[in-house]
């Protein structure tokens, strides 16, 4: 989800970072972990074979706040 999910306009990019960096687009999934909770996995929906194994990132429900908490 992006801010511009959330009807706001999207932050401007830095297209110099975008000139020295990939860039891929990302998807999701949310699972359940026990009873402790949801824990959510960010990953590119295309990657070569070898990067698939290490191109991700999982956080745990605590880890993350609604977005008016932090405006």
């Amino acid at each position: 989800m992006s801010s511009a999910d959330e009807g706001e306009s999207p932050v401007a990019a830095d297209t110099s970072a975008l000139d020295r960096w990939p860039t891929y687009t990302l998807d999701h999934t949310i699972e359940a972990v026990g009873s402790d909770g949801e824990q959510c996995t960010i990953f590119p929906s295309v990657v070569d074979d070898g990067e698939r194994l290490t191109a991700w990132i999982t956080a745990s429900d605590d880890a993350f706040v609604a977005i008016d908490e932090i405006r």
